[in-house]
């Protein structure tokens, strides 16, 4: 699936689609959310929940850049 194909389909689709064919890479927690980053053919999708009551309070999509950054350690 392209970038282009999954946009073109609704929030549910999308959410639909991530959880059967993409990979979750990991989860980081955030304090108040958590980030769970999935991996979806050549792009990837960042969903942020809510932690208390796992709401979805945001969702990036991506290929690369600095929305990395905050996945990688700091040594």
């Amino acid at each position: 699936m392209t970038l282009y194909d999954y946009l073109m389909l609704n929030e549910r689709n999308q959410i639909s689609t991530l959880i059967h064919s993409g990979q979750r890479i990991m989860t980081l927690d955030n304090g108040a959310t958590f980030f769970e980053l999935y991996s979806v053919s050549i792009f990837f999708v960042e969903l942020e929940y809510e932690k208390w009551t796992n709401t979805l309070v945001g969702r990036a999509i991506f290929q690369s850049g600095t929305d990395f950054d905050k996945y990688i350690p700091v040594r």
